[in-house]
């Protein structure tokens, strides 16, 4: 269930964090607040039908092993799934058998509260109360690397992109 105030389309940087609690597929509990008071959290909305999602998870994973893996658990990356469990378990070992938690959003309580109007939607939430960084709608090169170098420098590693030119991504598609 997440808390907050809804506000009208999505979410942007500055406005203000929905903490949120969700049940992962490995049947744990994950609480955003708790996860923030540790570090940054990234917050991946998608729905596993949607192929902008699935064009960007990939990525997701490079972002999970580049930088959340080697934190110390200061940086994580979270997909909320819009969609059922078996659904969400296929869409994880077909588009980058990705590792990072998978949660269900189920009755979509979270999913308004952030208040996307396509997926993905990207927020990276720490301490404060307010949202770092969000990129809603769409996949973007530049913005998925601009992330990852605002991640390596908090974590205190060197900066890899996750995109990089051999991937031949476009500058940004659509969600």
């Amino acid at each position: 269930m997440a808390t907050g105030t809804p506000e009208t389309g999505p979410r942007k940087a500055g406005s203000p964090v929905a903490d949120f609690q969700l049940t992962g597929l490995d049947g744990k509990t994950y609480a955003s607040k708790e996860a923030r008071q540790k570090g940054l959290l990234l917050a991946a909305l998608f729905k596993v039908g949607c192929g902008t999602c699935q064009y960007a998870a990939p990525y997701l994973q490079r972002l999970h092993e580049l930088y959340a893996q080697k934190s110390g658990g200061r940086f994580q990356v979270w997909g909320i799934s819009q969609d059922n469990a078996a659904d969400t378990q296929a869409f994880a070992k077909e588009h980058g058998d990705l590792t990072f938690p998978l949660l269900l959003d189920s009755d979509l309580q979270t999913s308004v509260s952030y208040g996307p109007t396509n997926v993905p939607d990207l927020y990276l939430l720490g301490e404060g109360d307010t949202i770092a960084t969000a990129i809603t709608g769409y996949f973007s090169k530049d913005e998925y690397n601009a992330l990852a170098k605002q991640v390596a420098d908090f974590v205190g590693v060197p900066y890899v992109p996750i995109v990089r030119d051999e991937d031949n991504a476009p500058a940004i598609k659509p969600g």
